[in-house]
């Protein structure tokens, strides 16, 4: 019996391990290291490479970042009335338009320098940090300030939203988004999204 219940206490330790949760100072950890990758992967762009080292670098990057809550965000109110279908097409093509235009952006930055602020900010009760960075190009001496809003998922957090000098991502897609929906509708923003990612 009491080997029984020693058995039990080291599987519910083991378990409790496994499913330990992600802390905001461990998202700092994780983007440190994902933007190292990624820096490290677009080194190797030649010129003649640039297109697969791109795609190196996008599917590296991809499992971090959440463009389906990034997609919603960015249409906002017309989101819940979207079909599924829409959504699911909506999703696909914000996804593609996103990840070119990082990794074109980060393409620009090969050779840079990142620093990653060591004190998250955390709001909504800990559900939401947000990790400050500044990235310094060779070719220019001003960092440019990019904030990263992540949420945990598991053991890891995912990046749903990303500020640009202060400008948000979501909010400045939004505003856009917005002004097709008005026109257009939701089909309408789908095929203008589908001809920019053509």
């Amino acid at each position: 019996m009491k080997k029984m219940a020693i058995l039990n206490a080291l599987a519910v330790g083991v378990l409790s391990i496994g499913m330990a949760m992600a802390t905001p100072q461990q998202a700092v950890t994780q983007l440190r290291g994902n933007a190292d990758k990624v820096l490290n992967i677009l080194d190797k762009a030649n010129g003649n490479n640039n297109a697969q080292v791109r795609r190196e670098a996008e599917n590296y990057a991809i499992p971090y970042f959440d463009f389906d809550r990034m997609t919603a965000l960015a249409v906002g109110a017309p989101w819940r009335t979207a079909s599924a279908a829409q959504k699911k097409a909506l999703s696909n093509e914000f996804k593609t338009l996103l990840i070119r235009t990082y990794s074109g952006t980060m393409l620009k930055f090969k050779g840079a320098q990142i620093q990653v602020n060591g004190n998250p900010v955390v709001n909504n009760g800990g559900k939401e940090v947000v990790v400050k960075t500044s990235v310094t190009a060779s070719s220019q001496g001003k960092p440019v300030k990019m904030d990263y809003t992540m949420y945990q998922s598991g053991n890891q957090y995912r990046v749903y939203n990303v500020s640009v000098e202060g400008a948000s991502l979501v909010t400045v897609y939004r505003n856009q988004f917005n002004e097709t929906i008005r026109k257009s509708g939701i089909d309408g923003l789908i095929a203008e999204l589908k001809k920019k990612n053509g």
